[in-house]
């Protein structure tokens, strides 16, 4: 089984990424941020971190579970848009996916990562302005970025995780992301 996890700051172009390398026949998807702000958008003022509702993180890690059973018993991969969001996320799923009983797992993480005034031009472009909920969401996305990243680079150097690990990184060219390298765990 082939996890794609597409990373990266809010409005860094996780979903326009996926819907130009990944045909939608083809692919288990996951939107975990466009389910979550669909069923939560009543809340999104009332989270003290602007990136994450930590107790929406249980239907998360089940949806993940689901489309990951799904994706064993179909030969389809799966691609999760916005998932891991955080070292915490990255841990729960790096423990799910090396249980014995999905046998031989690749995660590809595909880190898009863009400048602050790249990330507010976008936003801004998105969603017509930005006020200071969407500031504090940057920062955070920013900071949960920045540490997914030193945490996989934990799991690299350990050597310890049954999984296969790759991570793609992607330069930001002309608003759009042209692939720049890779490193692997193996």
């Amino acid at each position: 089984m082939i996890v794609n996890c597409v990373v990266g700051q809010a409005g860094s172009g996780k979903s326009t990424f996926i819907e130009k390398n990944f045909p939608s026949e083809e692919y288990i998807f996951f939107n975990v941020g466009k389910i979550l702000r669909s069923m939560f958008s009543c809340l999104k003022k009332e989270q003290d971190n602007k990136n994450v509702w930590e107790f929406a993180n249980p239907f998360v890690y089940s949806t993940l579970k689901h489309c990951c059973l799904v994706s064993e018993s179909t030969g389809h991969d799966v691609v999760l848009d916005g998932f891991p969001r955080d070292e915490t996320q990255l841990s729960h799923m790096d423990r799910y996916l090396s249980t014995p009983e999905l046998g031989k797992v690749e995660v590809v993480i595909h880190a898009l990562d863009i400048n602050r005034s790249e990330q507010i031009k976008r936003i801004k472009d998105r969603n017509g302005s930005v006020d200071n909920y969407q500031e504090q969401r940057v920062d955070q996305s920013r900071t949960d970025f920045d540490n997914i990243v030193e945490a996989l680079e934990h799991i690299f150097i350990s050597g310890n995780s049954p999984i296969s690990y790759k991570i793609k990184w992607y330069n930001q060219v002309d608003g759009g992301f042209v692939f720049s390298r890779e490193a692997t765990n193996r």
